[in-house]
């Protein structure tokens, strides 16, 4: 296992309570280009590291195993930040990582997370037609998600340039199949965990909200009904509300 150093985005002051964020497959930092200075205005000190094969972080040949990936974070962030943010293969990566004992954070974010990934085939699949068929300019990719900003937009028009794809492969699909749906009471006791989800999911089917409702409680599922998979990005202040109501930085000093 040979750890990569991986480039970080940062907001806030140094000293402030650290919020990591974990960006999703083929995406870069730029993901939290909102999200960061917001959570740092309220106090947070937001880091958002890379993954390797992403934005300006190492491409490499190899490496792509879930356990080198969290080693490559473990060594740029804190193991005990206040709030851990997963998104999509972030989210599992997130769950992996609190599972693991690699992260012990006070408070866990899951947003529309890739909890189950049922063999190689689909996630290939998801990743051929994002390579092949995603727009790579501003106005495509904004009239794919109306809700989004123009920097929202920019910032994924640049994760798409800048992404080694056969790593993102190695990453998405080579660590498949995983199922992380059994883990979830055991990972809202280790840590206050909220799932934050769209009203329609392709990675959280109706089923698996249901059961993950009886598993964790209603009150740790947050269905965002109007907003897509980067809900961050849908629905800014209600994103901040679910982070807040876990860890709130004002309440704390």
């Amino acid at each position: 296992m040979t750890m990569v150093p991986l480039n970080v985005a940062s907001w806030g002051a140094a000293g402030g309570p650290v919020c990591v964020c974990l960006h999703g497959i083929t995406a870069n930092a730029s993901s939290w280009t909102r999200l960061g200075p917001r959570l740092a205005q309220l106090g947070f000190r937001v880091l958002a590291p890379e993954l390797r094969g992403h934005g300006e972080s190492p491409k490499t040949a190899d490496g792509y195993d879930t356990e080198t990936l969290l080693a490559d974070l473990a060594g740029v962030v804190p193991e005990r930040p206040a709030v851990l943010i997963g998104h999509s293969f972030g989210g599992y990566l997130a769950q992996e990582a609190v599972l693991r004992g690699v992260f012990r954070p006070a408070a866990l974010i899951l947003e529309d997370p890739v909890s189950h990934q049922p063999d190689q085939q689909v996630p290939t699949a998801m990743l051929a037609y994002d390579r092949e068929h995603l727009p790579r300019d501003i106005e495509g990719t904004l009239a794919l998600n109306r809700h989004w900003t123009r920097l929202d937009a920019a910032g994924k028009v640049l994760s798409l340039e800048q992404v080694d794809w056969d790593g993102a492969w190695a990453a998405f699909a080579g660590n498949a199949p995983w199922d992380l749906r059994g883990s979830a009471a055991r990972v809202a006791a280790t840590v206050p965990t909220r799932w934050v989800l769209p009203g329609e999911s392709r990675f959280v089917p109706a089923a698996d909200v249901a059961a993950l409702r009886a598993a964790v409680g209603a009150d740790s599922v947050v269905v965002v009904p109007h907003a897509g998979h980067s809900i961050h990005r849908d629905d800014l202040d209600r994103f901040v509300d679910v982070v807040t109501s876990l860890y709130d930085p004002r309440s704390r000093s």
